[in-house]
C-alpha cells in the first residue's frame, strides 16, 4: 500500500489484515504523523517514495519490494473482516496464477456502494500500474493473458463516508487528472475518471463534455467499444443527463447503448427505469422482466445494490400490473413485502394486483396483512372497505366505514357509502351522502335527485373511476326498484 498522514485509519486496516498477509509493504510519500512508526510497529516493511501527483508511480515503487506470489493491494482507509479471510485464500487456491476482483463496499453510515475492483494478481514482473488517479494493473494482466475471477470476498473502504471527503478527494483527482489530460488529451481512462471527479465536485456540464468525448472516441475507433470504461462511462452519460434534466436526450442514448452494449445489465435496468418514470408501462416491462432475477453483485461501478433491487422490484412490480402480468407482479410485492414489512404501500399494491386479478378475497387478505402491522390505517381500510363493495358484502363495509377518520369524506368512500344507503333504502342516510358527494365535488348540495346530471359529470371527469362505478351501481339499484 501507499499512505501519507494515515495515523487515523491505518491501526484499523493493519490489525483486519493479520493472519492474512505474508508480508506488508508499504511505502510512504512524506508523512508528517505517526503513520510511520504505526506501520513499523504491526511488523511493515516501510520505503520512502517523495510524492508527484501520481498514484501510479508510487503504487509500482510499492511492487518493487514485493517477494511473495500474489500481490493483494490496499489503501489506508480499507478494512477486510477476518471472515472474509478464508474466502480469499480459497479462491487463490481455487484459481491459481489469476487475479481476483473483490467487492469493494464504500460505506456510508448503514449503506454505500458495492462494485468488483480487481484487487489481487500474481506477483509477475511486468505488471505495473497505470493512470495519475485510480491507478488501474488490469491492462497487464490483459496482455499477458492472466484470467481474472470474481470473489465474494469484500473490503470495506471508509474514504468516502462524509460529503467532506467526497469533495476534497474529488478536488485532489480533478487537479491531477488535469495534469495528465494536458499530457494525454485522449486517454479514455483520464477522461472517465475526470468525470467522477467533476460530478462530485457538481460540475456536471464538465463531466457531461468529458464523456461526451469519451464516448465520441469510443464512435471513431469501434474497438473501444469493448473497453469496460466505455461501458461504464455510458452508464455515467445516462445518469448525468438524468441529473441535467435532460431526460429526451438520456432515453435516446440509452436506445443506443442497448445496442452497443446489449449484455450490460446496468444499462438495460437504467432504459427501463427511464420508461417506469414516464409511465411508459409497457416499454418498462419489456426492458426490466429480464431482469427479474439480476443481483447487480458483478457491476464494475459503484452502485447501492439493495437500493437498486428494491427499485427493480418495484418498477417491474407497477410496469407488471400495469401490463396485466399478475403473477410477476405479485412476486415482486412479496419481495418487497419480504424485505420491508413496514412499507404500507406494498401491501396496497399487492391488494391491487389481487383484486386485478380477480381474487377479491386474495385482495382483503393482503389489506389484512398490512393492517397487522399497521392497524387502523386508513389508506388499507379504504382499500379494504370499496373491496367489501367489490364483493357486495355492505355489512362489512359500512362497519369499517365507521373507523375510516380522515377518509369517511373521500369521493369514493362517500359514493360507496350513498350505494350503501341506496342499497338498504334508507332515505335519510340516501339524502345525507348525496349531498356530502356534492360537496366534495365543489356542487352547491340539493336533494336527491337534483344536480344528478352535474354529479354524474363531475365523477366522470376525476381520473379514478371507482367514484363513478359505485354512483351508477346505486342509481341502476334505485331504477331497477
Amino acid at each position: 500500500m501507499i499512505v501519507k498522514n494515515e495515523e487515523k485509519d491505518l491501526p484499523r486496516l493493519l490489525s483486519s489484515i493479520k493472519g492474512l498477509a505474508d508480508e506488508t509493504i508499504i511505502v510512504d510519500t512524506g508523512s508528517n504523523d505517526n503513520t510511520v512508526d504505526i506501520a513499523k510497529s504491526y511488523g511493515a516493511k516501510v520505503y520512502h517514495f517523495p510524492w508527484c501527483n501520481d498514484f501510479s508511480a508510487a503504487r509500482n515503487e510499492s511492487l518493487k519490494y514485493a517477494t511473495k506470489d500474489y500481490i493483494l493491494w490496499l489503501d489506508a482507509d480499507d478494512e477486510i473482516k477476518h471472515e472474509e479471510h478464508h474466502k480469499i485464500r480459497n479462491d487463490l487456491k481455487r484459481y491459481k496464477g489469476a487475479g481476483l476482483f473483490l467487492r469493494l463496499k464504500n460505506v456510508y453510515g448503514d449503506s454505500g456502494t458495492d462494485f468488483l475492483q480487481l484487487r489481487i494478481f500474481p506477483n509477475h514482473k511486468g505488471i505495473i500500474f497505470e493512470g495519475r488517479v485510480h491507478e488501474q494493473a488490469i491492462h497487464c494482466l490483459e496482455e499477458k493473458m492472466i484470467p481474472t475471477y470474481a470473489s465474494e470476498a469484500q473490503v470495506l473502504h471508509h474514504g468516502y463516508d462524509t460529503n467532506e471527503n467526497v469533495a476534497e478527494k474529488s478536488k485532489r483527482n480533478r487537479d491531477i487528472l488535469e495534469i495528465e489530460i494536458k499530457e494525454r488529451p485522449d486517454n479514455i481512462n483520464a477522461l472517465f475518471f475526470m468525470s467522477k471527479a467533476l460530478r462530485g465536485l457538481g460540475e456536471k456540464e464538465r463531466a457531461l463534455a468529458c464523456l461526451d468525448r469519451l464516448m465520441e472516441l469510443a464512435r471513431l475507433d469501434p474497438s473501444l467499444y469493448m473497453k469496460d470504461v466505455i461501458m461504464l462511462g455510458a452508464s455515467d452519460k445516462a445518469a448525468v443527463l438524468y441529473e441535467l434534466g435532460k431526460e429526451d436526450e438520456m432515453l435516446s442514448f440509452l436506445l443506443e447503448c442497448k445496442t452497443l452494449f446489449p449484455n450490460d445489465v446496468l444499462i438495460l435496468y437504467l432504459l427501463g427505469e427511464q420508461y417506469y418514470r414516464r409511465k411508459d408501462y409497457e416499454n418498462a416491462y419489456k426492458e426490466l422482466i429480464n431482469l427479474q432475477d439480476e443481483t447487480f453483485t458483478k457491476l464494475l461501478t459503484p452502485i447501492n445494490i439493495h437500493e437498486t433491487r428494491m427499485c427493480l422490484l418495484n418498477h417491474l412490480g407497477i410496469s407488471s400490473l400495469f401490463t396485466g402480468d399478475f403473477l410477476t407482479a405479485e412476486r415482486c410485492f412479496k419481495k418487497l413485502i419480504d424485505n420491508d414489512p413496514m412499507d404500507k404501500a406494498n401491501y396496497h399494491y399487492l391488494s391491487l394486483v389481487k383484486e386485478k386479478a380477480g381474487d377479491i378475497e386474495g385482495a382483503i387478505s393482503a389489506c389484512d396483512e398490512g393492517l397487522k402491522r399497521h392497524a387502523m390505517d386508513s389508506y388499507l381500510m379504504k382499500r379494504k372497505y370499496l373491496l367489501y363493495l367489490s364483493k357486495e358484502s355492505y355489512a362489512e363495509a359500512l362497519e369499517i366505514y365507521e373507523d375510516l377518520n380522515g377518509y369517511s369524506n373521500d369521493v369514493e368512500v362517500t359514493a360507496g357509502r350513498f350505494l350503501i344507503a341506496c342499497k338498504s333504502l334508507h332515505v335519510q342516510d340516501m339524502q345525507r351522502y348525496y349531498q356530502i358527494l356534492q360537496e366534495k365535488l365543489s356542487i352547491f348540495p340539493k336533494p336527491f335527485p337534483e344536480n344528478f346530471s352535474e354529479t354524474k359529470d363531475r365523477l366522470s371527469g376525476l381520473e379514478d373511476e371507482k367514484g363513478k362505478s359505485l354512483f351508477d351501481s346505486a342509481i341502476n339499484f334505485l331504477l331497477k326498484k
